[in-house]
């Protein structure tokens, strides 16, 4: 919190909680196979706030962490926060979110991560007075005017693929201009998760791509035979002619 404190009067922000550029937390650390991980709250630029609560596990069972409150600062307030990770899993909730100089609200942001794919649910969001669609499409932005300080992003339900397969989503991403050129992030509700990969067999997996590696190969010819062929069809029935023949004597 002294660092924050610091932080703020260094740019005389204290009376603007985002007058700081709203700085991007990095993802809920990068993963591989099956783990997972997640964060409830982070802030990145001037003020900084490290990830609120944060948790990392690839056990098969979940491994969760919560706070009641997120410590006093200039950018955000809220409650209820609550973080969770197992192998191949993540999730993080916020509740009574208010980022007071920006107007955005929200009674409660989840976000949810399994096996390489994420969703995220806001309940209750509002920015400067305009409701925030609950279930938003992956990566939308809206864009939203910050007095002094030029035009803030907010990305709702922001999906990030990494080289490995894994998915980083977060439930809401906000970007603040400062001068200067800096800029403040904050990321809430953000999930991270492994791809599983196919089982054996399973689709994708060995010996189902016809043709692949894995996939049977069509049965030999036999090898020619010495013997003539034969006929594999029975031969015609004789058909009876009657007639005279003549008798001579």
């Amino acid at each position: 919190m002294r660092t924050i404190t610091k932080c703020a009067v260094a740019l005389g922000a204290l009376a603007l909680p985002l007058t700081l550029p709203l700085a991007t937390a990095a993802p809920a650390s990068a993963t591989t196979g099956g783990t997972g991980s997640a964060f409830a709250i982070a802030a990145a630029g001037p003020v900084a706030i490290p990830a609120t609560p944060s948790v990392s596990s690839d056990a098969q069972r979940p491994e969760r962490e919560s706070v009641a409150e997120l410590p006093n600062n200039p950018l955000v307030r809220a409650s209820a926060l609550n973080a969770a990770a197992w192998s191949g899993h993540a999730r993080a909730s916020v509740a009574d979110l208010v980022l007071p100089r920006l107007g955005l609200k929200a009674a409660a942001v989840t976000a949810k991560c399994e096996n390489g794919n994420g969703v995220s649910h806001l309940a209750k969001a509002s920015l400067d007075g305009r409701r925030l669609q609950a279930n938003a499409k992956p990566n939308s932005t809206v864009e939203i005017a910050v007095p002094k300080l030029g035009d803030a992003s907010v990305v709702l339900n922001r999906h990030v693929r990494d080289r490995d397969g894994s998915l980083t989503v977060t439930a809401i991403q906000v970007r603040v201009p400062l001068p200067g050129g800096k800029t403040q992030t904050i990321d809430i509700a953000s999930a991270t998760c492994g791809k599983a990969a196919d089982a054996p067999g399973g689709p994708g997996g060995p010996g189902k791509t016809p043709g692949g590696p894995g996939a049977p190969s069509a049965e030999p010819s036999a090898p020619p035979s010495s013997t003539p062929a034969v006929p594999t069809s029975p031969a015609p029935v004789p058909t009876p002619v009657t007639g005279d023949l003549p008798v001579t004597g």
